[in-house]
């Protein structure tokens, strides 16, 4: 954190490559977890300590991209607190040229609960496998074989960020899955332990970006202009899974949905809208 105001939060995040996409450029999966960071750190701020909370929904606009090697700052404010929900809103500015990145807005529980960590994790610090029926046991998403074939192409090109978050994806007889494992880096808030609320909208994010990609023939890549997350429980240690869905496909829009679910619970759903990408003449 670099500062605070009388309601809000001042961060920056320098462009490191473990937050790098494949152009060297800050991925906006990062970008999106740093600005609901300093949510939460503008909520403390306002309330004048430090409580539990938990993102209810968060909406992102991504309107330009930093430039290689740019770090990114951001200003949010939590401009008001009501029955125990917050209301914040900031934006995110490229730290070399100042050009507006992205916005955010977004809502956040005031005095969540949860178990304890340490009940989701065994002595030696690993994940407690899961004795639940997961979604992934009835499989995820079918593609055709030539897709599958695709998707294997756009998980060999992993970016820095993609392998710190450790997201996977695998596909069995024309059935595809991914799934991102818990690590220490994912914690969100420390009083309760859970997945951070930023590192779920990237995983979604990332979802939807290959999911695109293993079913489009175009040569360039759509890029994502907006993402809206509403969070429907909180994610505590374990595995998480996504399913992906092409809802709308138009001219210049594409609109993908993606599910979220940790031993067969949905935590959370994501809407992602991508500007298709045309190739210039």
């Amino acid at each position: 954190m670099d500062d605070t105001t009388k309601d809000g939060a001042v961060m920056s995040m320098p462009c490191v490559e473990e937050v790098c996409d494949q152009q060297g450029k800050l991925h906006r999966g990062a970008i999106a977890t740093l600005l609901d960071t300093a949510c939460g750190l503008a909520i403390f701020v306002r309330l004048g300590d430090m409580r539990p909370i938990a993102t209810i929904d968060l909406r992102v606009d991504f309107i330009a991209k930093p430039e290689a090697g740019e770090g990114v700052a951001c200003n949010v404010t939590c401009f008001a607190v009501e029955e125990n929900i917050a209301y914040v809103r900031g934006e995110a500015f490229g730290r070399d040229g100042g050009n507006l990145l992205a916005s955010v807005s977004g809502s956040f529980a005031i005095g969540t609960a949860g178990p304890s960590f340490d009940q989701s994790v065994n002595p030696s610090n690993k994940i407690a496998p899961s004795k639940k029926k997961t979604i992934d046991d009835e499989g995820i998403i079918s593609f055709e074989t030539e897709r599958v074939t695709a998707l294997s192409t756009v998980v060999g090109d992993v970016s820095p960020y993609e392998k710190f978050l450790g997201m996977t994806a695998s596909d069995d007889n024309g059935e595809a899955t991914y799934k991102m494992p818990f690590r220490e880096q994912h914690i969100g808030n420390p009083l309760i332990k859970t997945f951070h609320g930023g590192i779920i909208a990237s995983f979604a994010e990332l979802v939807a970006g290959a999911h695109l990609t293993a079913n489009q023939t175009e040569q360039n890549k759509p890029v994502c202009s907006s993402m809206t997350l509403d969070y429907l429980r909180p994610a505590f240690a374990g595995t998480l899974v996504a399913k992906p869905n092409i809802i709308r496909e138009g001219k210049r829009f594409i609109v993908v949905v993606v599910d979220v679910f940790l031993d067969g619970a949905q935590v959370s759903r994501g809407r992602f809208i991508y500007k298709r990408a045309f190739a210039s003449s």
